[in-house]
């Protein structure tokens, strides 16, 4: 149930990006859902679907891409999605940080301003 949430939580943060549009447009939202983000995205593309009526959101197209748990080796530097395990496939540290694949993020928003049609 905590997408729903979510989607209150991007709906609000979209509102106050386009505050300064007078008639914004909403045509494309893309969000990048992470791998191990704890979101499901089915589901949260269903709930965008069912809530977005009467919001800014009605006539968007909502569109998820999906973010592969990625680590950077802290000794080599490299960086690679997360096949399996969490070694540096570069030089086998155990050295590793995780920097992608855990986040909810709203990409893009692509607008029509009526006003400057």
């Amino acid at each position: 149930m905590h997408e729903y949430y979510l989607f209150l939580s991007l709906l609000h943060h979209i509102e106050e990006s386009l505050a300064g549009y007078p008639k914004p447009k909403v045509k494309r939202v893309i969000l990048k859902v992470g791998e191990f983000s704890g979101v499901e995205e089915n589901y949260l593309k269903d709930i965008m679907e069912t809530f977005k009526e009467d919001t800014i959101l009605a006539e968007a197209e909502i569109l998820l891409e999906r973010d592969p748990l990625r680590i950077r080796c802290e000794k080599c530097s490299t960086e690679t999605n997360v096949q399996r395990g969490t070694l540096c496939p570069c030089c086998g540290s155990t050295e590793v940080k995780i920097v992608g694949g855990l986040d909810l993020v709203l990409k893009s928003i692509e607008i029509e301003d009526e006003n400057l049609l």
